[in-house]
């Protein structure tokens, strides 16, 4: 397995795309959460694959970008915010779940990354 994922990390390709993707941080991470922001917004379903997918490339972010705990716990915050105000607007609501779903998920996600720390 350490064999495949040298072999993957030596292509080309992939070295471009992580080059890109440190040249430009902070608006892929914007990005992300943005996408996050309209997910629990604008999306009247909820999907999982959505989800931990989502999680997934935070998490590959991570490793790239090395981002410390405290930035996820930031937007752990936001969250936080953006569901107690949708809270006090419309009384639980689909987005107001979802959006304590993202907060729990990535709760989780800055307890493991200020672990590792």
């Amino acid at each position: 397995m350490h064999k495949v994922l040298e072999k993957i990390s030596l292509h080309e390709g992939v070295k471009n795309s992580i080059f890109f993707l440190i040249k430009n941080k902070s608006t892929v991470l914007i990005l992300l959460w943005v996408f996050v922001f309209s997910n629990i917004l604008f999306e009247k379903t909820s999907s999982d694959f959505v989800i931990f997918s989502v999680l997934l490339f935070y998490v590959i972010f991570i490793k790239i970008f090395k981002i410390n705990s405290k930035l996820t716990f930031l937007f752990c915050l936001g969250l936080l915010v953006l569901m107690s105000v949708d809270y006090f607007f419309t009384q639980a609501s689909i987005s107001t779940e979802k959006a304590a779903v993202w907060l729990v998920l990535f709760l989780v996600v800055g307890v493991i990354q200020g672990w590792k720390e």
